[in-house]
């Protein structure tokens, strides 16, 4: 393993690198933001602003008109203060509260757990995926080798978070309409009457769509997180900050199949390790997980291994660290040659 190329890479890392502090304010902040986020949306459901009632047993929009809410001797709004506690006969705005709703409180249960469920795995897989880039990222530092390959366990995670954020969105535009549907209309003298409010089903259900927008996005911020677990190294940045001479290693960098490391690792750690509780053995085994097994340890294993056994090591050639390593960036093809000319 050469040196002179791990201490420039390493450096490099320690510059580029999310400081793990930085990954727990994040993850502070983001839970912090959308409690907060969807507290604000139920909380506007709290009231209601009618602007027009319906004539007796019409449920007809074309009939609605505010007139209608002060007919027949204020019957309607007489109605509404007697169920809403108001305050007043002449009030069209009313609390939400004392009216038997037999859906609601699923809907809530069903809403609840889907945003904990939401919340809790997109948190703990952002953990973890840091976890493992700084992980590959140092082992690539420390010995030339990029651990890639299947990412099946990322994909699972994935597909659950959109079908989870696909589910909450579809759950609160459920509890919407159950919602508008339980409060647009009222009993008065044996007949109902249908309230037309302030802001349309539509502009409702419009508003819900585009706040939880966001519930489709950080899967996808996700999906692009693990897609490439070296997009933060920018190569011109990386060229910039090593000597020509470690720049010159890339070309020797070998890939490594993710499914042979994780066999690789598990079977020499029993090895190594055989008087080992499980839980221990557990915590050192999953090496993107936790730091129970030091990345100079893997490094060891990987080298000795490629010793041993060099045909499961792919040499990765400059063309194809471009669109592996760095796929997002424009890069020149003479960079490296460029730059210390």
């Amino acid at each position: 393993m050469d040196n002179h190329f791990s201490f420039e890479f390493s450096s490099y890392l320690k510059k580029c690198q999310p400081k793990p502090i930085r990954i727990y304010i994040q993850m502070v902040i983001g839970t912090i933001l959308m409690i907060a986020t969807e507290a604000g949306f139920f909380k506007g459901f709290e009231k209601f602003v009618a602007i027009g009632c319906s004539l007796p047993n019409q449920k007809d929009s074309n009939e609605m008109n505010i007139d209608n809410c002060y007919n027949n001797d204020l019957l309607v709004t007489k109605c509404i203060n007697n169920f809403y506690n108001t305050g007043s006969n002449y009030s069209l705005s009313f609390n939400v509260g004392g009216r038997s709703d037999k859906y609601n409180g699923l809907i809530a249960s069903i809403l609840v757990i889907l945003f904990i469920t939401f919340l809790s795995t997109f948190q703990t897989v952002q953990y973890f995926q840091s976890v493992k880039r700084k992980r590959i990222q140092d082992v690539l530092s420390g010995s030339l080798i990029l651990i890639d390959g299947n990412k099946k366990n990322e994909k699972i995670v994935t597909i659950f978070l959109f079908v989870t954020g696909i589910g909450y969105i579809c759950s609160k535009i459920m509890w919407l309409l159950n919602r508008y549907e339980v409060y647009s209309e009222i009993e008065c003298n044996g007949d109902t009457y249908y309230l037309e409010f302030e802001k349309s089903l539509f502009t409702y259900i419009s508003g819900l769509v585009m706040g939880s927008i966001g519930y489709l996005i950080i899967p996808a911020v996700f999906l692009m997180g693990w897609l490439n677990y070296l997009s933060e190294l920018e190569f011109k940045k990386l060229a910039e900050n090593l000597s020509k001479i470690s720049l010159e290693k890339i070309n020797e960098i070998y890939i490594f199949d993710m499914d042979k490391y994780n066999k690789l690792i598990k079977s020499t750690l029993k090895k190594r390790y055989p008087n080992d509780k499980k839980l221990l053995l557990f915590l050192k085994c999953n090496t993107f997980k936790f730091w129970k097994t030091s990345t100079s340890e893997i490094v060891e294993i990987l080298l000795l291994h490629k010793e041993s056994s060099p045909d499961e090591f792919k040499l990765i050639q400059s063309k194809n660290f471009k669109t592996t390593f760095l796929n997002e960036n424009r890069i020149n093809d003479n960079l490296i040659q460029n730059q210390y000319l």
